[in-house]
């Protein structure tokens, strides 16, 4: 096994990885462009991701309310767990084993609309309102529905991504570049020691800089689907969003992000993750 180290706001953590795992630099070529990145007309673009207000107060509850309810649901097709007082703060007191654990992040990594107990897609049109252009879940060129992702990360967990970039999978294994942004929503148990890192800037990168793998990557014994991002030019830092409830984080899909390390310590963190393409 090999090691590999990053920088989340300062602070250094190591993760092994395998000795078969390749590591290598790109193209001498920006991905992000104008006609490539959805947000390159946004006033937050050279950042690469923002910060912006979303949801009121009682609409925030709402939404954790029937989130919420969605788990508890698929808690109980999935599991033999108890749900009585659950909440989603709990999680972890109520799915103790990894094995648990994985039945329900396989559902909940590729949910859509009919799996939640309330109106999700009511979302859109408040997000279309931030960026000022239609949205659509469904993949033009594919003409498939995308997704929806709850991601729930337990603390001190493993529960997470390592650093990559969205937009590498239909580059790597469709060889074209999909027309999507990425927005997170913070449920619950967000704060400076969980919430998503992300590294500002990195979308205008040349891909000669970025050393990783390619079609998937294996971290911590782990097996992921993204590729793993060792370095970017020559750098391993990343800084957390200081996204808060009520708040959605856009960033772009060419942005260099992971590593949403659970540093609490008896607090799950829950998010909703939207990947929407420009309609």
């Amino acid at each position: 096994m090999s090691v590999i180290s990053f920088f989340v706001d300062g602070e250094k953590r190591d993760f092994t990885t395998s000795d078969s795992q390749s590591f290598s630099l790109g193209k001498e070529e920006v991905l992000s462009q104008k006609e490539t990145d959805v947000v390159y007309d946004q006033p937050w673009y050279n950042e690469g991701y923002t910060e912006s207000d979303f949801l009121n107060p009682d609409e925030y509850n709402a939404l954790k309310d029937g989130l919420t309810e969605s788990v508890k649901r698929i808690l109980r097709e999935e599991t033999v767990i108890n749900t009585e007082g659950f909440n989603l703060e709990n999680y972890h007191h109520y799915v103790k084993s990894n094995e648990d654990h994985f039945k329900v992040v396989s559902r909940t990594r590729d949910l859509f609309s009919d799996d939640f107990n309330f109106p999700v897609m009511t979302l859109l049109p408040r997000l279309e309102k931030i960026l000022n252009f239609k949205l659509s879940d469904i993949d033009p060129k594919t003409k498939e529905k995308m997704h929806i992702i709850v991601r729930i990360n337990r603390p001190q967990s493993n529960d997470f991504n390592p650093p990559h970039k969205d937009v590498y999978h239909g580059v790597d294994i469709d060889n074209y570049i999909p027309l999507f942004v990425n927005f997170w929503i913070p449920v619950c148990g967000s704060t400076n020691k969980s919430n998503l890192p992300v590294v500002p800037k990195s979308h205008l990168l040349s891909e000669s800089k970025v050393l990783r793998t390619i079609g998937g990557s294996e971290v911590e014994g782990n097996k992921y689907r993204v590729c793993v991002i060792k370095t970017w030019d020559g750098k391993n830092e990343l800084i957390r969003s200081k996204v808060k409830y009520g708040q959605v984080l856009i960033f772009s899909s060419h942005l260099i992000h992971g590593l949403a390390l659970n540093n609490e310590t008896d607090m799950t963190r829950v998010a909703l993750e939207f990947r929407l393409f420009k309609a």
